[in-house]
């Protein structure tokens, strides 16, 4: 099983970072949970809760523990902290890579990621390990991008070799930044059955909760992409500058990475 860093790293900046972009994007979540009929004693397993905010709304609808996987020692130890400030017990946390965790066979109602999928190599070999853990009739939930809505109006002139980039950001680790399309033909793979796949587009001026996580994670993440072809160091202060210039016009629009939520279950016998 191929290795792979997490790109984004556990620093106190991608911490907060992480906290910011859940503001965001919970609501849709929430969504999926809502659409899910998520039940009191069903047995959960969230992959990658990351800061926790969804994590502690799975035991509210459960009315108990969740398992998590948390590969980030700094993230389980502050999910451990959250969860025991609501009384509803202990749920377990395996510190490790998804493909290490000793994962109980036919346990889960729902195993639930997001925005874990476009990080892993090999991801059909991480979905049969889902499938397996998986009661008959549970349900596996992912959330993930489609990056190839994403886009800057009016579009800066290196606008194509920055998306390309961020592509190949993820694909440096093994990943692939629109997991989230592929996702119901690996479920197929994996021996379940896809049920459902919906969208979420996100659009935004200046100044705007949208605009202002995207700016968080390109100006970050550009040094980066700077180095990584067809993309050049040159280009990435050229799309810093556009972007900052952009955040001075009222009428420059961006549009967010599709989230899509893709849904399965595991058929009975």
């Amino acid at each position: 099983m191929a290795r792979y860093r997490y790109l984004l790293g556990d620093s106190r900046g991608e911490a907060a970072r992480l906290r910011f972009q859940a503001k965001l994007w919970d609501p849709v979540s929430l969504a999926l949970f809502d659409r899910l009929a998520i039940k009191p004693g069903w047995k959960v397993l969230e992959i990658g809760p990351g800061q926790g905010s969804l994590h502690l709304e799975l035991r509210r609808r459960v009315k108990g523990p969740v398992d998590a996987v948390e590969r980030s020692a700094p993230f389980a130890a502050r999910l451990r902290r959250l969860c025991a400030r609501d009384g509803r017990g202990a749920g377990t946390i395996w510190e490790c890579d998804l493909i290490d965790a000793p994962l109980p066979q036919g346990t889960y109602d729902l195993i639930f990621a997001r925005w874990v999928f476009l990080f892993l190599p090999e991801p059909e070999k991480h979905l049969r390990k889902l499938a397996r853990a998986l009661k008959p009739g549970g349900i596996l939930a992912i959330q993930d991008y489609h990056r190839k809505s994403m886009a800057l109006y009016p579009p800066p002139r290196d606008w194509a070799a920055l998306m390309a980039a961020d592509q190949a950001f993820f694909k440096t680790q093994g990943g692939n930044g629109n997991i989230g399309g592929c996702l119901p033909e690996l479920y197929k793979i994996s021996g379940l059955r896809p049920e459902t796949a919906h969208a979420t587009l996100k659009t935004g001026f200046p100044g705007s909760p949208v605009w202002r996580w995207a700016s968080w994670y390109f100006l970050g993440a550009m040094p980066r992409l700077g180095k990584l072809r067809p993309f050049t160091p040159a280009a990435a202060r050229r799309t810093s500058a556009a972007w900052r210039a952009a955040a001075r016009r009222p009428e420059s629009l961006f549009v967010a990475p599709a989230v899509l939520d893709a849904v399965a279950r595991k058929p009975w016998k």
